[in-house]
């Protein structure tokens, strides 16, 4: 059965998205990092637009460019963390449910659902057996 949260739960929720959206990004920012500063350093190019890799020719050896781009591509780790943390942090506050057929949903809180009852931010809401 859904009941509704106290404001003190719904802090509480509301920091632990967010710690959960904060960590998400980073591993996201981290895991970006990573892929790219040793597609580069091995001497591939990806682009993303396109969808192809390419071979492209460094001076060097894999071992002295790969701190060279690990400090050249560390913008990667904050940009991408932004970015991963605001949306997955978006997408924690837009979910809803009904709580009376439990059906999930998104972005529409207050809308009338198909049982008659309406949607609910996920956030005020809560299961107790």
């Amino acid at each position: 059965m859904w009941v509704q949260r106290t404001p003190e739960e719904e802090a509480q929720w509301r920091t632990t998205a967010e710690k959960e959206a904060r960590s998400q990004g980073l591993l996201i920012g981290v895991l970006g990092w990573v892929g790219a500063v040793l597609l580069v350093s091995t001497g591939w190019f990806v682009s993303f637009r396109t969808g192809g890799a390419a071979p492209i020719i460094h001076d060097g050896t894999f071992w002295t460019r790969l701190p060279i781009f690990a400090v050249l591509g560390s913008p990667i780790i904050f940009i991408a963390r932004r970015v991963e943390t605001r949306k997955s942090l978006r997408k924690d506050l837009a979910r809803t449910i009904c709580p009376k057929c439990d059906t999930p949903a998104e972005n529409n809180a207050c809308a009338a659902c198909p049982c008659g009852a309406t949607f609910v931010p996920a956030s005020t809401v809560r299961w107790v057996e």
